[in-house]
């Protein structure tokens, strides 16, 4: 099965070949072209996503709806979790029906769905342990300077331990693995937290200890900021999230999301937002009190 992983680039479905399947972005929205078997499995936009499945969700689904997935080529853009799951269903389709596949799909899925708000018991350190290549790599800074072929690598470094799991031979390596999560509030005001943590996946962490809308902070080794707003759901009221975005963008192009979830510009340097704070702090402040 031929994967192609090109770094923030989205297609349409149209200009792409037959028997192609589109994972988590690299087409914008679910959508389906049974004439020409051309899909994409996507919860990002065009959507509800509080409802929308995840991308290894609907691979999942699809495959055990009949989708003979080993003629596709996949399409890729970014290799967080939910697709490295949704490639490892795709290439193993007769294993989908399997118990511990059922449960790793859903135990990833649901937490990619919510951003971390949901999480599956039992099954946190497990996921972390599996989705841990991806996590070093953000916590080092250099997951977004790896090139295409870096992210392919770090994508079959993935699907290894998918497969160890699913084999049922991951609980020594597991048990290794340490738990990450923490974190320091910077401010707590006007409804929101400001966090800081160099851990990208700490928002399973903050949601549980109470906190509704986020406000995640990546200090960056070239004096950037990765920030992540999000909230624990589209149900969360006084934290609109696009219009923050659009404000943002009046200022710094780049800014984007979904209504939950959503961040800073990621540069082609590797760079992140170079706004302050304290500014972006302001301008949050201003959409709130509108």
């Amino acid at each position: 099965m031929n994967i192609i992983i090109e770094r923030g680039h989205v297609w349409k479905l149209e200009e792409l070949p037959p028997f192609s399947i589109a994972v988590d972005g690299a087409v914008a929205g679910p959508k389906l072209d049974i004439e020409n078997n051309r899909f994409s499995f996507d919860h990002h936009e065009d959507c509800l996503r509080f409802c929308t499945t995840s991308a290894c969700m609907q691979a999942y689904t699809a495959i055990l709806l009949g989708l003979e997935s080993e003629k596709y080529t996949i399409y890729a853009n970014d290799v967080d979790s939910d697709v490295c799951m949704a490639v490892w269903c795709l290439q193993n389709s007769e294993r989908c029906i399997e118990p511990l596949v059922a449960k790793l799909v859903n135990a990833i899925g649901t937490a990619d769905m919510h951003a971390g708000s949901i999480c599956i018991n039992g099954m946190g350190k497990i996921v972390e342990w599996i989705c841990a290549h991806e996590t070093d790599s953000k916590r080092n800074q250099d997951y977004f300077k790896l090139s295409n072929d870096g992210l392919k690598s770090l994508l079959e470094a993935t699907l290894r331990r998918i497969t160890l799991y699913v084999d049922g031979e991951s609980s020594i390596e597991v048990s290794k693995q340490q738990k990450h999560g923490e974190y320091k509030i910077l401010r707590n005001q006007n409804g929101y937290v400001v966090a800081e943590t160099d851990d990208p996946h700490a928002f399973t962490a903050i949601y549980q200890a109470g906190f509704d809308r986020i406000v995640l902070v990546r200090p960056q080794n070239d004096n950037s900021l990765a920030v992540t707003l999000a909230k624990r759901s589209d149900f969360i009221e006084k934290f609109n999230l696009i219009k923050i975005y659009e404000k943002l963008n009046e200022i710094e192009p780049g800014w984007g999301g979904s209504g939950s979830i959503g961040g800073s510009p990621r540069n082609g340097d590797g760079s992140r937002t170079k706004l302050s704070i304290d500014k972006i702090i302001e301008i949050i402040n201003g959409v709130i009190n509108e």
